[in-house]
């Protein structure tokens, strides 16, 4: 099996959202000190095949990917992969709460942590989650709302 460039996933996901605009955001990250947290949510049917098959992510209009990125800030200002520790949930208006479980990815160069989630079409999901740095230890609040569309 051909393994992706590194980065590949992420990369793809930060050009996606640029080339998709409108009311998604191209840039979603937050900054705690030197550590930069990425973070992006979408529905799966905009992955091509062969990349939902690469990470295994199941493609279907009423699934979405939650990908969330740790990077460090060296004193050079260039970034290097953070590993992350994340815990957090999904909520609908009707405060129908999931548990996330996110599984994490590591290539050369990046890693960063996958969630798949169903929706219902045009819902509006609050993500809460708790991010914590093992280099530090320190925990950071992550919450971030999206609306997923069925497409």
């Amino acid at each position: 099996m051909n393994r992706p460039a590194p980065g590949t996933l992420l990369v793809s996901l930060v050009l996606l959202t640029t080339v998709l605009g409108g009311p998604v955001r191209a840039e979603q990250m937050v900054r705690f000190g030197d550590l930069e947290i990425h973070y992006i949510a979408l529905n799966t049917t905009t992955l091509a095949a062969d990349m939902a098959e690469r990470y295994d992510v199941p493609r279907a209009d009423n699934r979405a990917l939650v990908n969330i990125a740790g990077r460090r800030v060296q004193a050079d200002g260039t970034t290097e992969p953070a590993p992350l520790e994340i815990r957090g949930t999904v909520t609908n208006l009707l405060e129908q709460m999931e548990q996330l479980e996110f599984r994490e990815v590591r290539e050369p160069g990046a890693v960063y942590y996958l969630e798949t989630i169903t929706f219902s079409d045009r819902e509006m999901l609050r993500f809460e989650l708790e991010v914590t740095d093992p280099a530090t230890g320190e925990t950071h609040p992550l919450a971030f709302r999206k609306e997923l569309w069925k497409q």
